[in-house]
């Protein structure tokens, strides 16, 4: 069942001017309004510029016009990303298949051979297509691999849009070149998401696109690249019934609404990729999760924006929900904000989508919110969890219930952090650099109404899970990088801390979700034993960034009969290619060595943990490790890059 299609009635039309109208809103449909045709497009576009006139005319309106914010293989995947949805595939730097690990590094894709005990580089091409001659404009991010069909995605500003690379990945371990392709969009980078998924062996990703006047232009469409350089379009891949708004955004034009938020599935395994796009109407913020059954896009509405803040009611935000099998898009009207895609949790067990929520973001001197760029790293205002009901959700015209948000104690600090671990949320907040005078982490269970303040003695940079147990990770007031964990029990029961290990003179080397890894001890899994390991900056003067990849070692942490214990490190006597990448945030290499993407935004380093063998990704080094008897020991390391 496709999105519901409203037929024009002539008791329900808005007229506006010659013969061009609005979508008609029926009142208790299950899902939201769509576009019939590209007249009703027109003339909602129209209808937003003639609503800005009227606000802008209001008295103390603060408009600025024209100010905008910009913001066929034996080979089977093995599970080494930590993904926040169980077999939800994230986009990544590293993944392993069969008995290679392939990896995505300043512009190239590498292969190395893991199986049978080897460590061995095998081939290596370029992330781009071949002949390309300005593969400069592009930033190769992440990368996807399925059946033996690896897929580089990146952003290219010399092609405004998504560019999907795709390269054969041979049983001997060679890759060969497929095609190339441009899904034309906005900008995806988030410092804390990441842009796609695999899921079942499609491509799942986020195309956002203006919402204009020259909307035709700017809506996702798919081209492919051809020999000579030239691109050919293979269809529109999004039309106007494909593009939906809340039924709200409809009884009250919404003039800042200016993003189609696009979800895009791609059919990655077949010999001609093709693409389809559903997208939803809102504002440049906006925040997005893939759960295990649908896309959620948290946005604004756009009926004030920052343009013209205080002059009616709290902007109101749109939930909107946008199912993997191609069912109805549904919405509601919510408040506040999510910090990121970890503050929402899909769960079965209610039919409920639990959300925490803060009052507002603020980057620079705009106000708003959003995971794009950097607008995660900055939130503030009252925090809430709230439950919503999938089957609440319906057109966009009701709201969520006050009764289904619960006041929480707001964190100290713009830095804020979220994970759910089992049936609980832990969230914390902290300032840049000042983690350590935030030493405290907030815990309450999705089932019951307490919420419990943990002291800690060290700052919280990252939350992440240690199978039904929680870790909370960052630096104290003495720049020691502490781990402590949190036990947590029924939703009756308390959670308590468990032990704290601090590593001297050391902090995060990376900040992404992908740089954390945990592994249950094999022998007994429910025991909550088991080995961690992250990045870690040990100090290379003047050179401690954990946004683009700094890391100078890999920590590894024993969690065992319930106690953390360091037990060493990888990379700590790094060769000159992890010292490079952790002083430069290059543009293009001086001897011409990297070619395009000289700068890994999503990071350089990864824990990667196979069967009982343990592996450390350092910029262009893999180092094996081996634990025995508490303590983690160098094996061998290869520079893949050579």
């Amino acid at each position: 069942m496709g999105w519901t299609k409203f037929l024009l009635s002539g008791a329900m039309v808005l007229v506006l001017g010659a013969c061009t109208s609005l979508p008609p809103i029926e009142r208790n449909p299950g899902s939201i309004p769509t576009f019939a045709n590209e007249a009703e497009i027109d003339a909602y576009i129209a209808a937003q510029k003639r609503e800005a006139k009227r606000l802008m005319a209001k008295p103390g309106s603060g408009y600025q016009e024209g100010v905008i914010i910009v913001t066929g293989s034996r080979m089977q995947e093995v599970a080494i990303t930590n993904n926040q949805e169980e077999g939800i595939d994230e986009g990544g730097i590293v993944k392993a298949t069969g008995e290679f690990l392939v990896i995505l590094r300043r512009g190239r894709v590498h292969v190395v051979r893991y199986g049978g005990n080897a460590l061995e580089p095998v081939s290596s091409v370029d992330a781009f297509a071949p002949g390309d001659p300005d593969p400069d404009d592009t930033w190769y991010d992440e990368m996807l691999l399925s059946g033996g069909m690896v897929v580089v995605i990146g952003y290219s500003f010399g092609e405004d849009g998504t560019e999907i690379s795709r390269f054969k990945l041979s049983d001997e371990g060679a890759l060969s070149y497929v095609d190339t392709h441009y899904l034309s969009s906005f900008d995806y980078y988030s410092s804390r998401n990441f842009a796609s998924r695999m899921i079942d062996g499609e491509l799942w990703t986020y195309s956002p696109s203006p919402f204009d006047e020259d909307w035709r232009d700017n809506l996702p469409f798919l081209e492919r690249r051809l020999p000579d350089g030239s691109r050919e379009r293979v269809g529109s891949n999004l039309k106007p019934e494909d593009m939906g708004l809340s039924a709200s955004m409809l009884e009250h034009i919404s003039p800042a609404a200016d993003l189609m938020h696009g979800i895009t599935r791609c059919t990655v395994l077949e010999p001609e990729l093709t693409c389809t796009s559903r997208a939803v109407l809102g504002t440049e913020s906006g925040v997005y999760y893939f759960s295990q059954n649908a896309a959620y896009l948290w946005t604004e509405e756009g009926r004030q924006s920052w343009r013209w803040r205080g002059l009616d009611e709290e902007e109101s935000h749109v939930l909107y929900r946008i199912p993997y099998d191609h069912s109805d898009v549904t919405a509601i009207r919510v408040q506040g904000a999510p910090i990121d895609q970890f503050s929402f949790h899909e769960d079965d067990d209610t039919d409920s989508l639990f959300v925490l929520t803060q009052g507002e973001f603020t980057f620079g001197d705009s106000a708003g919110f959003g995971a794009t760029m950097w607008d995660s790293e900055f939130s503030d205002g009252e925090t809430a969890l709230v439950r919503i009901p999938l089957d609440a959700m319906g057109n966009g015209t009701r709201a969520v219930p006050q009764g289904l948000f619960r006041d929480l104690p707001a964190p100290d600090g713009w830095r804020v952090q979220n994970r759910y671990v089992g049936r609980h949320l832990l969230y914390s907040g902290a300032r840049y650099r000042e983690e350590g005078e935030s030493p405290e982490v907030f815990v309450t269970p999705l089932d019951a109404g307490w919420v419990q303040r943990i002291e800690l003695d060290h700052g919280i940079s990252r939350i992440d899970r240690l199978g039904k147990d929680g870790v909370v990770i960052g630096q104290d007031d003495e720049e020691q990088l502490g781990f402590s964990t949190i036990e947590l029990g029924q939703a009756a029961s308390p959670a308590r801390l468990g032990t704290t290990s601090l590593l001297p003179a050391s902090d995060e080397g990376e900040n992404r979700s992908h740089a954390f890894y945990w592994r249950p001890n094999s022998a007994s899994p429910e025991s909550g034993d088991g080995v961690m390991a992250l990045p870690v900056n040990k100090e290379i003067e003047g050179y401690d960034f954990e946004f683009l990849g700094s890391s100078t070692a890999m920590a590894f942490i024993e969690r065992r009969n319930g106690k953390l214990e360091p037990i060493g490190e990888l990379g700590t006597v790094p060769d000159e290619s992890v010292i490079k990448a952790a002083q430069e945030l290059q543009t293009l290499d001086e001897e011409g060595e990297c070619k395009a993407s000289c700068t890994d935004w999503y990071g350089n380093a990864r824990p990667i943990f196979i069967d009982e063998r343990v592996f450390a990704l350092m910029g262009d080094q893999i180092v094996e490790g081996e634990i025995s008897d508490g303590a983690i020991e160098e094996v061998r390391r290869i520079n893949f890059a050579k």
